[in-house]
């Protein structure tokens, strides 16, 4: 496909050929250390290559590609170092996050916290078609309950920031080790947030939060 027979739909696609790549490589599809190569991914994603290209860009802004001349993009791959660096720069944003919320979030935000804690905490008895998709399940509610504290902040700087330190792959992200019991400290975790936020406790809002983080970091590095 040459690039002129959709130069007028590349202003529009560009930016939805970037959410599907930068959502396939989160969730795994994409494994760390593989090429992505822009012909293949042409094809696939059924544009030219001139959108593929600006969205590798973008990603690889965002650190989960490594561009290298003649060899092109690679999904970046992620050890024990990056993991940890990744996981305490998380809870020092997302205690901040949490402490700000504590004095600005509203009934709805609390009360979309409240449906989500329900949600993880109904899943334990749910059937799911597979693990993968009782792995995104989880990483979706997971990510809804902390979404919600980060926008109920009300940091524009902050959120920003978060992106860059969350968007790590599925692989390497601590549900997919997850037993039932750890499960079950996660979501009593997410209670105690909720509990502290309603209360407008800042401190510990901050000091749940951050327990939280540490406690899913070190399942992730104990399964590595």
């Amino acid at each position: 496909m040459s690039d002129s027979k959709v130069a007028l739909d590349e202003p529009v696609s560009s930016d939805a050929v970037y959410e599907r790549l930068r959502r396939e490589i989160i969730a795994g599809r994409h494994a760390p250390g593989a090429r992505l190569i822009e012909e293949r991914l042409a094809q696939e994603y059924g544009v030219s290559r001139t959108p593929i290209r600006q969205a590798l860009a973008r990603v690889a802004q965002e650190g989960l590609v490594r561009i290298f001349p003649h060899r092109g993009a690679v999904v970046r791959t992620f050890d024990r170092d990056d993991l940890v660096a990744a996981y305490d720069l998380r809870a020092v944003l997302e205690g901040f996050a949490a402490a700000q919320a504590a004095t600005r979030m509203g009934a709805l935000q609390l009360a979309l916290l409240e449906e989500t804690a329900r949600a993880l905490e109904e899943s334990l008895q749910a059937q799911f078609l597979n693990r993968e998709a009782e792995v995104l399940y989880l990483v979706e509610q997971n990510q809804i309950f902390h979404n919600t504290i980060v926008n109920a902040a009300a940091n524009e700087r902050l959120a920003v920031l978060l992106p860059s330190v969350l968007d790590v792959p599925m692989q390497f992200r601590s549900f997919n080790w997850y037993t039932p019991e750890e499960r079950r400290i996660s979501n009593f975790f997410h209670r105690s947030i909720i509990t502290a936020l309603q209360q407008g406790d800042a401190e510990r809002a901050r000091s749940m939060m951050q327990e939280h983080i540490y406690r899913g970091r070190d399942v992730l590095l104990e399964s590595l």
